[in-house]
């Protein structure tokens, strides 16, 4: 990995490089602004791929400025969406609407988007505080719930050649119990990398985020760092989502027209030193990722895509073919990693809705699936969701239907630090394998400061017992397996988790947010002594960060 970062920062100084555009980071909300625009204007003169996230503020900004004629018509709650979006990527957008006319001392928040920017010929910087701070309540717990987040976000751009990011922030936080009950048999936080204990039934966590980005030329992007990525249009992703800790990374990206051509190649974490069941400093194992992603606007509306993706315990040097196709190097290798393969498609109708959908098979044998006994190597995850935009003539009012389905033992390996995770979490769905779900989501602006969110996710699956490994978890060996066929999803202890959430979020100023969230889990299983339900209550002031989601 450190000899692909060295090898991309020699060409960084051989001076190929053209104008950059920094990256928008992955936050659901912000994102479903982005469909709602692309989904309702999106025509074949102004096409966005947004599928593999983040994208590029410059792309966004694009977008934006041509349908700019259509602002008249904008609702009120779009033109006010549309203003934040032109505010938030100034830089590209040259937005008329961001000028401050409560300045702090002419020094401060100039900009309504920044704290502090900064610009000459040379460098343009922007800096802002990141906050969350958070009380609450768990009706099933003795303490309160808390959250205290304080850092900073900085982004900008060297000589219009070289973007730069970086986030920092560190957080204590008292979770709900079913949170952190979830912690302590994998060691890891969702979303997160280390962490200690803080009081009693707290934890402490630092969290950073960092990449620089260039260009090759006019069609060609590298970004390399240590971040997040996402892939998919749904609430979930059955690819990889936000769900692990962020991870080193380079990547390219080949946009032509209506071709988009990504390479990423990372260094992951497979496993975590502990000490008396607490992560431990030291040196952790790790592992290598490459994938390849093609996407393709088939028609302004109709987006497809097709990945290859392989995981090995060395960066070997044919996995840095940007071209080839991994699986065969992979055989050539003696088949000793595990690679997976995946389909995605969304289809925009009518300015109305997108479905969309995907499809992974992860070391898929097709005389298996003929076979007919329901073997333990077919093993896939489906997507297939729809979003309708202004549902049932309600101006913004957008609903979303999702199905998601996880065969057992998907995921997972023979050699369990092959597996299709990152610092012991699931690199795409949170629940990991064997499970059936579906999810119902809705967001409402009734004002333009104010949006509500509601969510219903009811997921059904087979959860392990008495060290018998049922498929659920990926983080276990393939070979203890409870049988080679008959292999049926939801194998093991019967368990229905259903979780139900209502959220209002008010925007005090660009990126300041005050939520208030409910949420009541229901945890049902078959072994009555695993059955909980939990209802909380949380108030939270946000400034430049996404809503924290525990949504399993």
């Amino acid at each position: 990995m450190k000899k692909l970062l060295i090898l991309l920062f020699i060409v960084l100084a051989q001076g190929l490089i053209q104008a950059q555009s920094t990256f928008i980071p992955y936050n659901r909300d912000y994102y479903h602004l982005i469909d709602r625009f692309q989904i309702k204007y999106g025509d074949k003169d102004n096409l966005l791929q947004t599928t593999f996230k983040p994208i590029r503020r410059v792309d966004l900004s694009n977008f934006l400025l041509k349908i700019a004629d259509k602002y008249e018509k904008f609702s009120p709650q779009d033109k006010f969406n549309f203003e934040y979006l032109m505010n938030d990527n100034w830089e590209w957008t040259d937005s008329p609407y961001n000028k401050n006319d409560k300045d702090w001392w002419a020094k401060f928040y100039k900009k309504k988007s920044d704290f502090y920017y900064f610009q000459n010929d040379a460098l343009t910087l922007r800096v802002n505080p990141v906050l969350n701070f958070g009380v609450g309540k768990d009706q099933e717990a003795e303490n309160s719930l808390f959250n205290n987040t304080r850092g900073v976000e900085a982004q900008g751009m060297i000589d219009d050649k070289i973007g730069f990011y970086t986030f920092l922030s560190t957080t204590q936080s008292i979770f709900p119990d079913y949170v952190a009950s979830r912690v302590f048999p994998n060691g890891t936080l969702p979303y997160e990398a280390f962490w200690k204990r803080f009081k009693d039934d707290g934890f402490d966590y630092f969290h950073a985020r960092g990449y620089v980005t260039f260009n090759l030329t006019k069609s060609i992007d590298v970004q390399a760092g240590y971040d997040k990525q996402f892939i998919g249009n749904g609430l979930r992703s059955m690819i990889m989502s936000d769900f692990s800790s962020p991870f080193v990374f380079g990547k390219v990206n080949t946009r032509i027209g209506r071709f988009q051509y990504t390479n990423m190649f990372a260094q992951m974490t497979s496993d975590i030193v502990f000490n008396q069941g607490f992560p431990d400093e030291g040196d952790y194992p790790t592992k290598f990722f490459a994938m390849h992603r093609f996407g393709l606007d088939i028609t302004p509306k109709f987006n497809v895509g097709v990945s290859e993706y392989i995981i090995t315990r060395d960066a070997q040097i044919e996995y840095f073919n940007p071209i080839i196709f991994l699986r065969a190097t992979e055989l050539f290798r003696g088949s000793p990693d595990n690679v997976l393969i995946s389909a995605d498609f969304n289809f925009n109708f009518k300015g109305k809705a997108r479905f969309y959908g995907q499809l992974i098979f992860d070391d898929f044998e097709i005389d298996a699936l003929r076979s007919g006994a329901k073997g333990w190597e077919i093993k896939f995850g489906t997507q297939l969701g729809v979003k309708v935009i202004d549902a049932f003539n309600i101006p913004t009012l957008d609903l979303q239907v999702e199905s998601n389905i996880s065969r057992p033992y998907f995921y997972a390996h023979e050699d369990p630090q092959l597996s299709y995770t990152n610092t012991r979490n699931p690199l795409a769905h949170p629940m990991g394998s064997n499970f059936k779900e579906i999810v119902l989501a809705g967001v409402y602006q009734p004002l333009n400061k104010l949006s509500v969110y509601g969510k219903l996710i009811r997921t059904k699956f087979g959860a392990d017992r008495d060290g018998l490994n049922f498929g659920g978890n990926p983080l276990l060996d393939t070979d203890t397996r409870v049988a080679q066929t008959g292999i049926l999803i939801g194998q093991g202890v019967a368990t229905t988790n259903t979780y139900l959430e209502l959220t209002g979020s008010y925007m005090l100023l660009q990126n300041l947010f005050i939520d208030l969230k409910n949420v009541y889990r229901n945890f049902d299983s078959e072994i009555e002594t695993r059955s909980s339900s939990t209802f909380m209550t949380m108030l939270s002031l946000r400034w430049n960060l996404p809503q924290r989601e525990h949504e399993f």
